[in-house]
């Protein structure tokens, strides 16, 4: 088989099941982990999939516009990547610590998730998040409010003014897509200045961003990748960004996923 035949039959498995290792790279067309790792590099140069430890994934759309009325509490099933990266930032707060939670799916599964014996003060512009937390004794929340998204996300001058006035421990931010050239970006320009003003207001700042947001790039950025005293992702991450990351000096802690 030639080298080209082997490529894209290696896509077409990878679109068909999702995923692939090396190891089953050796074993189908018999060739050297050297051979098939650099396979799936260069597939994942040309946009085709993406690499992970010890394998390969589905490419991921490149900034796939989100749903206009898209709420994380109306997701189908848990998702497995975001929940490990949710529970591995929580382990980052301490008691009494003022937070500010992100919007995103993720951050939803931090809220739901926040351990019932752990005294801390939430900000966030999402009604969502603060729903899920209004009940609980050990959570003071703080709604930053102004005008409301389809979503039912808050991030216009209003809210920006009410940022401006808080002091922030630790910021968990996640958006759209996460690139070491473009950095952190959005859809919407209108959340950017509300990203800035939390960044800004916080003492740490980390981002959180499933594998499958990292290498993608959306419209309007919020703030450069070295900007982020920490990220946060997971296992299937490309093995070039964690290994470019680590050149620039940016900090990453990768969650291990488990078997389902």
């Amino acid at each position: 088989m030639f080298m080209e035949e082997r490529q894209k039959d290696i896509v077409t498995r990878v679109n068909e099941t999702g995923r692939i290792l090396v190891s089953e790279i050796q074993s189908l067309y018999q060739v050297s982990a050297d051979c098939a790792r650099r396979d799936l590099r260069l597939l994942e140069g040309r946009g085709l999939l993406q690499r992970t430890h010890g394998g390969a994934i589905a490419a991921a759309a490149k900034g796939a516009q989100p749903e206009k009325m898209y709420n994380p509490r109306d997701l189908p099933k848990v998702r497995s990547d975001y929940l490990a990266v949710a529970k591995r930032a929580i382990s980052y707060i301490k008691r009494q610590d003022i937070i500010y939670i992100t919007t995103s799916g993720v951050g939803y599964y931090m809220a739901l998730n926040l351990p019932e014996d752990l005294e801390v003060t939430v900000l966030t512009n999402s009604v969502t998040t603060a729903d899920a937390l209004r009940t609980r004794e050990n959570v003071s929340v703080i709604l930053l409010g102004g005008e409301m998204s389809h979503r039912g996300h808050c991030h216009d001058f209003y809210t920006v003014q009410m940022v401006n006035n808080i002091r922030i421990d630790k910021a968990f931010l996640s958006h759209t897509a996460l690139s070491l050239e473009f950095g952190a970006s959005i859809h919407s320009s209108s959340g950017v200045d509300f990203g800035k003003a939390v960044m800004k207001k916080s003492s740490i700042n980390i981002g959180l961003y499933p594998s499958e947001k990292i290498g993608r790039d959306s419209i309007h950025c919020v703030c450069r990748a070295e900007d982020y005293d920490l990220i946060i992702t997971d296992e299937n991450v490309s093995e070039d960004f964690l290994a470019q990351a680590r050149e620039a000096g940016i900090a990453c802690d990768v969650v291990k996923l488990q078997e389902e």
